[in-house]
């Protein structure tokens, strides 16, 4: 019998390439491109593999063909799974994996094969169908396909500082941390909103020598704008297109000037992998992960699939965001930070963008595992499936767990370091129970901008060189000017709102940060 283009190629490519205009606008074109290669290249080796016996070139294009379309059905209803019973979705999806399997074995069967008299035209019928369905997908992407495919590889915008410095290296570096714990808000909100006094961890910061910033505000609301401020000593400027933001937001995280200014003069870069793909830099020396080494793109296919069940229930490293994932980054994060000292030589920096105590609220403040009633999210704010008085029961919950194991971190860090090293724990932004994100009338600016700032400068605990206000723009010119020579102007502390959908805009907030409006602070 003749050999036909085998139309399940088409069919692959086709769903890949539907994914990848669904993520685009975040993820880069160029990441799919190894899933694309590999789908391909297993699809062809079942063809010939299922060929080889059934020696009927039609029938096996079926055969293979079925095997995309129960995965895309096994998506849509495991995705029904995890919104209606998430604490049983792994073993009911494992459940449905079986009975998907029994039904393509029946629609695959040769005797329902029989039953086609005309193999020829359904052979024909399917390869018109998914060249319309590829061609469609074509289309979305559009002419800006490839635009995007070299926009997003290496491009990024980062302003300049006008005088270029130059970093003096010392005879003796020393080490730098960076520990981000996301959403952590200052101790007058904690009090204030949650109920909470965590002066014992306030305390035992400043009694190993940290600074303890008591007015510091996050620069933007949002983790995105912070640390690309933040890792770049500068206030982000507005752009024309919202599809640009890659360059403006997340190229200068993956290529920015600490990282570089600090491996010219010799320190080995360190990152964790980060539950999203902006939280760690992966271009750093050493590149920290529990997880097999798969990109956000090839993540993203595996999401809803039946790789993301037998993970939760098998723990095979794959990096499917789930809360047992994001339990487990969040444990190897904290494990492996105490090591650190001792297991990267010096000078180093090492950058650890911890998730907590930022929803999705999964830790107990013992650390048992709590499991939220809906499907994984990072979504922050009140919403039908959370309520206010939830937010700040599993907020402070994750914060009382999280000051327990920071202070741990930092004993092993100081205890293990050959010489004193740089501490920073800071808060990105703080939380979101009343926060209301508007440009016009934003809710609550006090609570979502008030953060956590803490430092530990060694031989300058006890002098002026950090100030109260002190915000995360500002930190590298501090202990670049500190330690390495460098005359960088401090800039003023200042809060802005940006969002991406609106890159023209930029709202500056500094003024409304400290005032109550929309804060309704809940009764004694």
């Amino acid at each position: 019998m003749k050999c036909l283009v085998p139309y399940p190629l088409v069919l692959i490519a086709a769903i890949v390439l539907d994914r990848v205009a669904i993520s685009s606008s975040q993820i880069g074109i160029d990441q799919s491109l190894r899933a694309l290669f590999v789908l391909l290249l297993l699809t062809i080796l079942a063809v010939l593999i299922i060929q080889y016996p059934v020696k009927d070139w039609h029938y096996t294009n079926f055969m293979v063909m079925m095997i995309p379309i129960a995965l895309i059905a096994y998506r849509s209803l495991f995705r029904f799974l995890k919104i209606s019973f998430p604490h049983q979705a792994n073993y009911l999806g494992i459940a449905l994996l079986v009975l998907l399997g029994m039904l393509y074995a029946v629609v695959v069967h040769r005797r329902v094969w029989k039953f086609i008299r005309n193999p020829a035209r359904i052979s024909a019928y399917f390869n018109i169908v998914f060249i319309v369905l590829l061609s469609f997908q074509l289309v979305r992407l559009g002419p800006d396909g490839y635009h995007m495919l070299t926009r997003l590889s290496r491009t990024t915008v980062i302003p300049a500082l006008g005088p270029e410095f130059t970093l003096n290296k010392r005879s003796s570096s020393p080490d730098i941390y960076v520990i981000i714990l996301d959403g952590y808000a200052r101790q007058d909100v904690l009090q204030s909103i949650y109920k909470y006094d965590n002066s014992e961890f306030i305390d035992g910061l400043e009694k190993r020598g940290f600074y303890v910033a008591d007015g510091s505000h996050s620069n933007y609301v949002q983790t995105l704008y912070t640390m690309a401020s933040f890792w770049n000593l500068d206030y982000l400027t507005t752009w024309e297109d919202s599809d640009q933001y890659v360059q403006y937001l997340f190229e200068p995280i993956q290529n920015n000037r600490v990282f570089r200014s600090l491996d010219e003069i010799g320190y080995t870069t360190v990152s964790f992998e980060g539950s999203v793909h902006y939280a760690g830099i992966k271009d750093s020396d050493v590149h920290l992960s529990n997880f097999l080494p798969l990109n956000d793109f090839e993540t993203l296919l595996l999401v809803d699939s039946p790789i993301e069940p037998l993970s939760n229930i098998f723990d095979l490293g794959i990096p499917v965001q789930t809360y047992k994932t994001h339990r487990q980054r969040v444990l190897y994060q904290l494990d492996t930070l105490k090591e650190i000292p001792a297991a990267i030589p010096g000078p180093k920096i090492v950058y650890a963008h911890i998730p907590v105590p930022h929803p999705p609220f999964i830790f107990y403040q013992n650390g048992d595992t709590r499991e939220p009633p809906q499907p994984y999210t990072l979504a922050e704010g009140i919403g039908p499936q959370l309520s206010m008085q939830e937010y700040w029961d599993g907020y402070q919950e994750q914060v009382k767990f999280i000051d327990r194991e920071t202070i741990r971190v930092i004993d092993a860090i100081l205890q293990k370091s050959e010489s004193p090293p740089i501490i920073l724990v800071m808060g990105d932004h703080g939380p979101a129970s009343l926060f209301k994100w508007t440009f016009e009338i934003p809710g609550c600016l006090w609570e979502r901008t008030s953060i956590l700032y803490a430092m530990f400068l060694p031989g300058h605990e006890n002098d002026d060189t950090l100030y109260s206000s002190i915000s995360p723009v500002n930190t590298f010119r501090v202990i670049f000017n500190t330690y390495f020579g460098a005359d960088l102007p401090l800039l003023e502390d200042r809060s802005y709102l940006m969002y991406w959908y609106e890159p023209t805009r930029k709202v500056d907030i500094t003024d409304a940060r400290d005032n109550f409006d929309g804060c309704t602070i809940p009764a004694e």
